[in-house]
């Protein structure tokens, strides 16, 4: 685990297997985890670390978007997990093709070495919705902790959905800058709205998916 705050943790990244930095935040009362990870083995990962830092598990986890990579662990998680209905929307689109066409998973697997390599051995495919839904921007008090759940205007994906911890200054943003999937076309437009609404934020370090933590001049400086 890498601490970057006084309440806020990383999981770092694996960039063999494309596993994402997952985020980790606690409270008097609660904590909560940012993304569900890759599989099953990513999240025991992250749960081994956790308790190597005699940290708890968390009882919330918050889905950034509802890219693979960032919710294929979600069956695996300890507590609730919360997404944006749209989030749901393209995870019910998932489980109809694994259950309506036989070659899906197969296809899926071998579409990336990274996945290949996270499900290595023959482990299964397991997709599963979340237990709630966030419809619109929310506070959650954790306990001399808040968490600001935002919706952020993204070019990687329509759902995206940021976490903001004020008191240590922290923002988890999945990929939300990144181009659209597949073929990464990138809106500039949405890319500058994203960008305003960090500009907005009182943060110092901005905690980007699949990087190496930003300071916030150093996110908004990528973005233009």
């Amino acid at each position: 685990m890498k601490r970057i705050g006084e309440h806020t943790w990383i999981f770092p990244l694996e960039s063999e297997k494309d596993r994402p930095n997952l985020g980790y935040i606690r409270g008097d009362r609660m904590a909560v985890a940012v993304d569900a990870g890759h599989s099953s083995s990513h999240v025991e990962d992250f749960y081994r670390a956790l308790g190597a830092e005699m940290l708890p598990l968390p009882d919330l986890t918050v889905i950034t978007h509802w890219h693979w990579d960032h919710t294929f662990g979600m069956h695996a998680v300890h507590g609730r997990t919360l997404a944006r209905p749209e989030t749901n929307a393209h995870l019910e689109e998932i489980l109809y093709r694994m259950k309506n066409d036989p070659g899906f998973s197969k296809k899926f697997l071998n579409s990336d070495v990274c996945i290949r390599k996270e499900y290595a051995g023959g482990v299964p495919l397991a997709v599963v919705l979340s237990d709630e839904e966030i419809k619109k921007d929310t506070v959650l008090d954790i306990g001399g902790v808040h968490l600001h759940l935002c919706y952020a205007e993204s070019p990687h994906t329509e759902d995206a959905l940021m976490v903001y911890v004020p008191e240590d200054r922290v923002v988890f943003v999945g990929d939300a800058q990144l181009g659209e999937f597949p073929t990464w076309r990138m809106d500039y437009d949405k890319l500058h709205l994203l960008a305003g609404q960090i500009r907005e934020m009182d943060v110092k370090t901005v905690i980007d998916g699949h990087w190496r933590p930003y300071t916030k001049e150093e996110y908004l400086d990528e973005l233009y």
